[in-house]
């Protein structure tokens, strides 16, 4: 099977993210919604120091405009860590079933491309 769009994280976002898996698993003995669908991201992702990871690839905390094809309607969202989820507020996390038919129509913000590499 070959790969059209490779997974990367950055460092922090990987340590992140693991640990929210890791606290994910000790909650309960039974894997919450979504506990295998992030640990397969971990797994596939490539994991990439903060400073070089390009500017166009949504990171956490990244806000970008999504479109959905093919109606062409748009919605802002930022893409948060499991615990800082609030759909209310449009903050979406990973692990996610976004439908297959939205596209990044538009990167509204990236941390690190603002220099931001705690995030």
């Amino acid at each position: 099977m070959t790969r059209t769009n490779e997974i990367h994280l950055t460092e922090l976002d990987a340590a992140r993210l693991e640990r929210s898996l890791i606290e994910q698993l000790r909650q309960s003995p039974e894997p919450a919604h979504g506990t295998a669908e992030l640990e397969a991201l971990l797994d596939a992702a490539a994991v990439v120091p903060s400073a070089t990871i390009d500017s166009n690839v949504v990171t956490m905390n990244s806000t970008v405009v999504l479109e959905e094809q093919p109606t062409g309607r748009r919605m802002t969202v930022t893409l948060v860590y499991p615990k800082d989820s609030d759909p209310e507020r449009s903050h979406v996390s990973v692990p996610g079933n976004p439908p297959r038919d939205l596209r990044v129509a538009e990167m509204k913000y990236q941390p690190e491309a603002a220099g931001r590499f705690d995030l």
